[in-house]
């Protein structure tokens, strides 16, 4: 529901807050002042698209916000889906400010949140219908939805189930897809079988490209190696005059004396003697690493040969062995998944009759589903336009089966209708009268509200091109749908603003410099005088004052009727 619609600097209203109530809102005002404003605030902050013209004359910017409660348990856990916190008390506060430069800035409960996010939340909570915004009615594509909704309980299961079955089935068609190639199978073969023999004759192994240029690093160093190993013996153990470990030699010879004159300096000789024996194997070492180091060019070669080969193959295949090892193995499996195609084609191609047989019997079974439930919406409809003075109309809902099928299943609907006697039923889009389109919908809405998941609709004077008697059953079909949703209606009609619970005015108000809008909720006596002018003009006379106050007491008797 929604509680509260807060505008700020659009169009032609500096700040306003509009508190609205369950049951059926009215606003009225005299044309041009301003009512279209508000639709245009509330579908502004449902996500509409919007131009600078939406923000008011010397403003920087446009603001508008939408308090809603949620009732609905599913409706609550379908918005928490999308992100957002929903505080104990069900409320949801939409918040959209859009300024010059085109820049939207957009809340949910304070948070940020993008415009798609908005819709998609409000799309849940709020439907707005203006006189010549039938989209839903008027696209065909969109009447299965509609019948859809109100057989829901029973198509869950069986939609569900569709679904399932076309996602396996699309998994299917592309198996078989992948393996009836024709002519380009068997050349995907030998494209296979190369790849696969050139990867296997260079006998590569895991860590092998790493040890060739450790390697190659070596020999390709090998002649200043060479000499720093000398300089390290020679200076170790082979210098002209006395090298590092005769030194150490000596060292240790004095510290043999020192330790016979005072014994408490062993540890001393203890320590030289480990580091001259640890010399000593280390001098040992070099001249190993010394003698058996030689430039070999022949080897030099093969190791560049040899990874200038792992390059070309890592440019093919992967980038590193392991991955062109993997690779390999992938095409390895896909090759034998061709040749042994012809065998996987034929299971498959098993698995995919089976699956359409499943689908042709679930379709058949949710169609059958929709002609139950169609037959019962024919006659509540029909029901409801005779009631809003369309006597001779009949409602059909027609439904074909389509060549293809979806996840709605292979039906077509579309719903047809013939207002006059002795015609046949047509399209609702061919419906010239927009009086009759609005009796359709409000119609359609009095049937669907019982399983509707949206609280709020709106009516933007749909109530064009009807009046008299039409009119009041109009306005007791909106007091009747007002008992379950609420609904805001904007209206020229006396006899729909004499159902209404609550009752809103706006006006236009103008002085030396500026016209501004203001919104204004009525009470008794301002009712009868709004509800007067309505039926007379801008003159109120007794009689009109008279005429508005009887119909707000017939009105008072239709609602406690309806309750």
């Amino acid at each position: 529901m929604l509680q509260q619609l807060y505008i700020k600097n659009v169009a032609l209203i500096n700040e306003a807050l509009i508190e609205f109530d369950k049951g059926l809102n009215i606003l009225s005002g005299e044309t041009g002042a301003g009512k279209s404003i508000v639709i245009g605030s509330l579908a502004f902050v449902l996500g509409a698209r919007s131009t600078k013209d939406f923000i008011k004359k010397g403003e920087d910017y446009a603001m508008v916000e939408a308090l809603l409660t949620l009732k609905s348990e599913t409706i609550k856990n379908e918005i928490r889906e999308l992100g957002v916190d929903i505080d104990e008390d069900s409320c949801v506060l939409i918040s959209r400010t859009f300024n010059k430069t085109g820049r939207n800035i957009c809340k949910v409960n304070g948070r940020p949140a993008t415009l798609g996010m908005i819709k998609e939340i409000c799309e849940k909570l709020i439907d707005i219908h203006g006189q010549h915004e039938h989209q839903s009615l008027l696209n065909p594509t969109k009447h299965i939805l509609l019948l859809d909704r109100f057989c829901e309980n029973d198509l869950l299961e069986p939609k569900n189930n569709l679904a399932n079955l076309i996602k396996e089935y699309k998994i299917v068609l592309k198996q078989i897809s992948d393996l009836s190639m024709g002519k380009d199978r068997e050349d995907l073969i030998d494209f296979f079988n190369y790849q696969i023999n050139e990867i296997e004759s260079a006998k590569l192994t895991e860590n092998e490209e790493e040890n060739l240029l450790e390697e190659r690093k070596i020999l390709a160093e090998s002649e200043r190696l060479k000499k720093l190993y000398s300089e390290s013996i020679s200076l170790l153990y082979s210098a002209e005059d006395l090298s590092a470990f005769d030194k150490i030699g000596l060292v240790l010879n004095n510290v043999q004396i020192i330790m016979s004159i005072d014994n408490e300096k062993r540890c001393i000789y203890d320590e030289l003697q480990d580091i001259y024996a640890k010399l000593e194997e280390v001098i040992r070492d070099i001249k190993k690493y010394d003698d058996n180091l030689e430039y070999d060019e022949n080897r030099l070669n093969e190791i560049e040969s040899r990874l200038d080969l792992i390059q070309k193959l890592k440019r093919k295949y992967g980038s590193n062995i392991k991955e062109i090892l993997n690779f390999k193995e992938d095409i390895r499996i896909k090759l034998d998944n061709l040749i042994n195609s012809e065998e996987k084609i034929l299971k498959l191609y098993n698995k995919k009759e089976n699956i359409e047989k499943q689908i042709k019997s679930l379709c058949i079974n949710i169609s059958n589903i929709r002609r139950q439930h169609a037959l019962y919406l024919e006659k509540n409809i029909e029901k409801h336009l005779f009631d809003l003075g369309m006597q001779n109309s009949k409602f059909k809902i027609d439904i074909k089966q389509k060549d293809t099928f979806n996840q709605n299943g292979f039906d077509k609907v579309e719903f047809l209708i013939c207002t006059n006697l002795g015609e046949d039923v047509k399209p609702l889009s061919k419906i010239a009268s927009g009086g009759e389109m609005s009796r359709v919908m409000l119609s359609l809405k009095a049937v669907l509200s019982f399983v509707d998941t949206i609280d709020t609709f709106i009516f933007d004077e749909i109530d064009s091109g009807i009046s008299g008697r039409t009119a009041q059953m109009v306005a007791e079909k909106m007091s009747l749908l007002s008992r379950n949703n609420q609904i805001i209606c904007i209206t020229h009609l006396p006899q729909i603003a004499a159902m209404g619970d609550q009752h809103f005015l706006i006006n236009k108000l103008s002085d030396d410099k500026n016209t501004m809008t203001s919104i204004e909720r009525l009470k008794d006596e301002d009712i009868v005088n709004e509800i007067a002018r309505m039926t007379g003009g801008a003159t109120i006379t007794e009689f009109t004052l008279a005429s508005a106050n009887e119909m707000l007491e017939q009105a008072k008797k239709i609602k406690d009727n309806l309750k």
